[in-house]
């Protein structure tokens, strides 16, 4: 089971996100209070699961870094 947490940083984060967790069959779910989206897998790992929501946001969106980023 995977998990990834994306900072939403621009106003078009929340979309993109639903778009690229449909996208890798993924679960997303947004938190407004700590500016973040969270990534859920059952079927991926830590690293693919992140290698395949940038991959998926990548083909959404080239410019889907001004909306979110990888939290530290």
């Amino acid at each position: 089971m995977g998990m990834l947490i994306l900072e939403t940083i621009g106003p078009q984060a929340e979309e993109l996100a639903d778009k690229a967790a449909e996208a890798v069959g993924a679960a997303a779910g947004y938190d407004p209070d700590f500016n973040c989206v969270t990534f859920d897998s059952d079927d991926l790992e830590n690293d693919a699961l992140e290698a395949a929501v940038t991959q998926a946001l990548g083909n959404i969106d080239a410019d889907w870094q001004s909306h979110l980023r990888v939290a530290e």
